[in-house]
């Protein structure tokens, strides 16, 4: 079984790729979701709300698709993954060096 923190990065994956796929109450309350469960589970920082967590990651897929229409010569892989990467190292919980 997929964990919440998998099921959130696929679904934020989703959303950026398909320009399509409206953000709205009902992404919202599923971002809100999977984020209040991958927090239970401590794969999102602690210290982080669900709520702000899915309001900011709604608002980077707008950002993202924003991105992928003024600047359609950069790779869209290449972006994606920029995306993802960013989303992980903000919500991962602080790790000590």
């Amino acid at each position: 079984m997929e964990s919440a923190w998998d099921r959130l990065l696929d679904l934020v994956e989703r959303l950026a790729v398909d320009p399509g796929r409206p953000l709205g109450p009902d992404t919202d309350a599923a971002l809100v979701d999977l984020s209040t469960r991958a927090i239970a589970d401590r794969h999102i920082d602690i210290e982080l709300h669900a709520h702000d967590v899915a309001r900011w990651l709604s608002g980077l897929v707008t950002a993202h698709r924003a991105l992928r229409d003024t600047h359609a010569e950069v790779d869209a892989d290449t972006e994606l993954g920029n995306l993802l990467r960013i989303v992980t190292r903000w919500l991962h919980p602080a790790r000590p060096r």
